[in-house]
């Protein structure tokens, strides 16, 4: 299996939350049907579904502000555009891990020719970001059965996780109600939980002994252990 890392930052991102309705709350970074999503604009699929995977690194501490914005243009009617709280993430700035048999090669082709066919956003059309690719991976290896620590940059599924290492210079933090899997035609299965490090920083931890029947993974890309949805 082969993979691809890149990044894309902004001045601001929203990733909504679907069960918030008055006002707009968004996820503390971006969700991994999110980020498909933004490899399917860089490959011009407008339905893009894969079983390829995705592991997220937070480059900038996670930090969200709330905005009153009109939304206008929503209704062609003269109906009242009644300002709305939009909770907005400030200065993000993520690595994509992209791992898989189906789309890598022809992802890491567009990448390094700095091209996508649609415009790249994180979460919300007014938050345009530019991908830059950061590097390319010929050999994954899956960690299966491994006993001892991992520590990773990347977010952790909660599932995978048997027992948090503890330091007291991380601020661990849990989210929570992930969309986990994209099925076409805007529907979408099962939810996933994660635990992250609000600044950025490495977490370390010991995996369940038994992860190959889970649908979530620890790979081993260059020197790096990262998490893979």
């Amino acid at each position: 299996m082969k993979a691809v890392s890149f990044d894309v930052k902004g001045k601001l991102a929203h990733f909504r939350r679907p069960d918030t309705t008055t006002t707009h709350l968004t996820y503390p970074f971006i969700t991994p049907t999110a980020a498909k999503g933004l490899v399917g604009a860089i490959l011009g699929i407008e339905d893009f579904i894969t079983s390829d995977m995705v592991g997220i690194q937070l480059l900038n501490p996670a930090r969200t502000v709330a905005q009153q914005l009109s939304m206008l243009g929503k209704d062609t009617g003269s109906t009242f555009n009644r300002p709305t709280t939009i909770e907005i993430l400030v200065n993000p700035a993520y690595r994509i891990y992209y791992a898989g048999d189906e789309y890598t090669e022809m992802l890491t082709e567009y990448l390094e020719k700095d091209h996508a066919v649609y415009p790249t956003y994180l979460g919300s059309a007014y938050a345009i970001t530019k991908p830059v690719i950061v590097e390319t991976y010929d050999d994954v290896q899956i960690l299966q059965g491994t006993r001892g620590r991992v520590t990773t940059k990347t977010v952790i599924p909660t599932v995978l996780i048997k027992e948090l290492c503890l330091d007291s210079d991380r601020q661990y933090m849990r989210a929570g109600g992930f969309l986990y899997a994209y099925k076409g035609n805007r529907t979408f299965e099962k939810s996933i939980d994660f635990i992250y490090e609000g600044e950025g920083k490495s977490i370390v931890f010991i995996p369940k002994t038994d992860t190959s029947n889970l649908e979530t993974k620890i790979a081993l890309l260059g020197d790096e252990a990262v998490c893979l949805i």
